[in-house]
C-alpha cells in the first residue's frame, strides 16, 4: 500500500505538469502563428511558464519522499 501511495503522490502532480506543458506549448505555437515577429518574447514567456509548471512535479516528488519517510 505504501508503494501505491508513493506512486500516486508523484504521478498525479507529474501528470498535471505534463498536461500543463502541453497546453503551454500549444498556446505558444498558436501565438507564434498569429504573430511571428514576436518569437523571442513568446519563447521567453513559454520557457518561464514551463519552469513554473515543472516546479509542480518537483514539489510532488519532494512531498512523496517526505510522506514515505514519515
Amino acid at each position: 500500500m505504501d508503494k501505491l501511495a508513493f506512486g500516486l503522490t508523484y504521478a498525479l502532480p507529474a501528470l498535471g505538469a505534463a498536461l500543463g506543458v502541453g497546453f503551454i506549448g500549444a498556446g505558444a505555437l498558436n501565438a507564434l502563428g498569429r504573430n511571428p515577429e514576436k518569437l523571442s518574447d513568446i519563447r521567453t514567456l513559454m520557457i518561464t511558464a514551463i519552469v513554473f509548471s515543472d516546479s509542480l512535479a518537483i514539489i510532488g516528488i519532494v512531498v512523496a519522499i517526505i510522506a514515505k519517510f514519515l
